[in-house]
């Protein structure tokens, strides 16, 4: 069955889109509510509705007897999937693509480490499942693409901790995003990037929690080398002052 979308889905879309586009600028007022339901086709309950939505992505600030502002781009959740693929869509932002690829620095490697500890036999048929489709898909960009995330889902789901999992969507939408910037059409960078792959999942596999970090970072490691080539300049990531060892 497919998803029916509705007008307020496409309306949060379309109006989400144009303000992290710059159609409305960061702290400016929006216009009247009367003139947002003409632009938009809406009644006033539904664009009401359109507000809500987009004030819990934080892109809309209410205040009340004031009327509609558009929150600052520090502010904005970029947590949340809608946001970080609106962001990324509008173009490749080198700052933006450090600060995510950075935050991936933190928390990755330590999802992999408790994968490692914590992974079940159940986790690890979805792991290898998603690691075999890479071997599978290796010639097709887009599937090969598909179970690389897959592959980070289920490494998201090995790590048992629910907060995190609440990261998954924002994590896999940085994924498919960045994977354009980073992908090389080469059969080395693709071999290298599903030895990788196994070789974490060897380490799960095997409990080494120490070597699933290490392989963790230094996959990231390549991640950024590719980026700062895309770039031609490096990324300047900080990731902290000690590095696991075996």
């Amino acid at each position: 069955m497919k998803n029916v979308v509705t007008k307020l889905d496409r309306v949060v879309e379309l109006f989400g889109a144009q303000i992290v586009q710059g159609d409305y600028s960061p702290g400016s007022a929006l216009p009247a509510e009367a003139e947002l339901c003409k632009t938009y086709e809406l009644s006033r309950a539904t664009l009401r509705e359109v507000v809500k939505v987009l004030a819990a992505k934080k892109l809309i600030n209410v205040l009340q007897h004031r009327g509609l502002f558009v929150m600052p781009r520090e502010k904005w959740n970029y947590l949340d999937g809608d946001v970080l693929r609106w962001v990324l869509k509008n173009g490749e932002s080198y700052e933006f693509i450090r600060v995510l690829l950075e935050t991936r620095c933190v928390v990755e490697p330590a999802i992999a480490e408790w994968a490692a500890q914590r992974a079940t036999a159940a986790d690890l048929v979805n792991l290898e499942s998603a690691l075999n489709d890479m071997d599978k898909f290796y010639e097709d960009k887009d599937a090969f693409n598909l179970a690389d995330v897959r592959f980070h889902q289920a490494l998201i789901t090995s790590a048992h901790n629910f907060v995190i999992e609440q990261l998954g969507e924002a994590i896999s939408t940085l994924q498919r995003a960045v994977f354009d910037v980073t992908y090389f059409p080469d059969h080395t960078t693709r071999e290298i990037t599903i030895s990788q792959h196994r070789k974490l999942y060897d380490a799960i596999r095997l409990k080494n929690s120490k070597v699933a970090r290490k392989i963790s970072a230094s996959m990231i490691e390549g991640v950024e080398k590719r980026i700062a080539g895309k770039f031609s300049r490096p990324l300047n990531i900080q990731r902290g002052h000690q590095k696991p060892s075996l």
